[in-house]
């Protein structure tokens, strides 16, 4: 990737990737981070013109429901601006749908819409900007919020922002992936991103969300893999094409 590429992605790309994603925790306290980190994540804001959807992976969810099963004081916490996180009480009430072959899990925002009213987030506009379809080498960009970093004391919390500007290496039918060995990053550094918004960039074109990262691919390759946001429906439901 060319200097010139760098910087538009840095400079221009970036501010607004970072408007429609966010990261995504499991604690077991409501007032104290230290020690009560069990786990986290990346979502995506996503509006698919009849739905204002938090998107994230199944796996991610799963990993969720595992913890609570284990302890049913572990809670769903989103980070949506610099102040208090916000607390999703019945995250299952939310629950659209959740696809273990496209590894997608989509929520209704709507019965939270409050925790949004910042404005420190928007939805990316699905239902305008449907996504075209991807080549190898086109030009991809994400933020994820990987673990590794993490902050946390006894009074607040905090996640790393990870940006990653790569090119599509491999297109299929199911899935897509990036080669990353060129970002000098190794698996520790993508722990945490998965369901984080990809967009394809297009030079002096609007960003166009493509996918959604699913983490590190099988086998260690040092390739990211993603699931495509064309599975999502209007209506929030995942319709498995993988």
């Amino acid at each position: 990737m060319d200097e010139e590429t760098k910087d538009y992605l840095a400079f221009i790309v970036d501010p607004e990737v970072r408007q429609y994603c966010g990261p995504l925790f499991f604690s077991t306290s409501l007032t104290t981070p230290s020690g009560n980190i069990l786990g986290n994540g990346s979502f995506a804001l996503v509006n698919t013109g009849k739905m204002k959807l938090l998107v994230t992976c199944n796996h991610v969810w799963d990993e969720f429901k595992a913890l609570r099963s284990q302890d049913s004081n572990v809670m769903f916490s989103l980070c949506v601006d610099k102040f208090s996180p916000i607390i999703i009480t019945d995250p299952d009430s939310l629950l659209v749908d959740a696809d273990k072959r496209c590894d997608l899990a989509t929520f209704d925002t709507k019965p939270v819409s409050d925790a949004f009213a910042s404005g420190a987030l928007q939805f990316f506009d699905l239902n305008a900007n449907r996504p075209p379809k991807l080549r190898d080498g086109d030009t991809l960009y994400m933020i994820g919020f990987p673990g590794k970093g993490r902050q946390t004391n006894e009074s607040s919390l905090g996640f790393p922002r990870q940006p990653i500007g790569v090119a599509a290496t491999q297109v299929g039918n199911s899935s897509f992936y990036a080669d990353v060995r060129k970002l000098n990053l190794n698996a520790d550094d993508f722990g945490g991103i998965s369901g984080c918004p990809c967009f394809l960039v297009l030079k002096d074109r609007p960003i166009r969300l493509v996918g959604f990262a699913t983490g590190y691919a099988p086998n260690n390759v040092a390739m990211l893999q993603f699931t495509y946001a064309r599975y999502i429906q209007p209506d929030g439901i995942i319709q498995s094409m993988c």
